[in-house]
């Protein structure tokens, strides 16, 4: 299942309204290939993605300075 589609990048240099959720489509396919991945290895969808969404807030957090632990 190799995916050969580029990800977008922003419309614009800089800030503008709705850069985020550009973000989130360009690689809204990427995270659905991940998922099926996962599931093809033996972990369920819901299991695939609570571990994304904890592994995304982890990455989040140290990019941010937050956690006492970095």
């Amino acid at each position: 299942m190799a995916s050969s589609k580029k990800i977008s990048g922003p419309k614009s240099d800089g800030k503008y309204p709705d850069r985020n959720i550009d973000c989130q489509t360009a690689i809204a396919f990427r995270v659905v290939e991940l998922i099926e991945k996962a599931e093809n290895s033996g972990w369920t969808a819901i299991e695939a993605a609570k571990a994304i969404q904890e592994v995304s807030r982890g990455l989040f957090v140290g990019h941010a300075g937050k956690d006492r632990n970095e």
